[in-house]
């Protein structure tokens, strides 16, 4: 399967080589692990540096997935409800745990997303971002 690099990736790989892999390379999946194109070790498929790095690209939509993915999991929105800051209102977390429950991970008391969410369909992704007021 291929993935593709929708943030810059400088980091220490698997190989134990400091890797830089620019916006938009290419890589494959084999087994477990994305490797370069040479068919060095980047990182397993289910790790942070994957989620925040690298999203599917088998359907061409890699770069929009990982655009998506990044801001809604990772971005920089903080809410202040309650006094507390927060990444998402109190409303939007019932919503979340009503209608995207598939992509939230149930073994945590917050809300962090599962494998699923970073594979989901473009146009799912858009809708929540959507839902969630997130614009790419």
């Amino acid at each position: 399967m291929e993935y593709i690099t929708h943030h810059r990736f400088k980091g220490i790989g698997l190989c134990g080589k400091r890797l830089n892999l620019p916006y938009a390379t290419k890589v494959t999946l084999e087994g477990d692990i994305l490797k370069t194109k040479d068919g060095e070790p980047i990182c397993f498929v289910t790790s942070e540096n994957s989620k925040r790095h690298f999203s599917r690209n088998d359907d061409g939509c890699g770069i929009e997935r990982g655009k998506l993915t990044y801001a809604i999991a990772f971005g920089n929105r903080v809410c202040f409800e309650n006094g507390r800051r927060q990444k998402f209102s109190d409303s939007e977390i019932l919503m979340l745990e009503r209608h995207y429950s598939e992509w939230l991970r149930k073994d945590v008391s917050v809300i962090l997303f599962n494998d699923s969410f970073f594979s989901a369909d473009v146009g799912e992704l858009e809708q929540l971002a959507e839902r969630l007021k997130i614009h790419i």
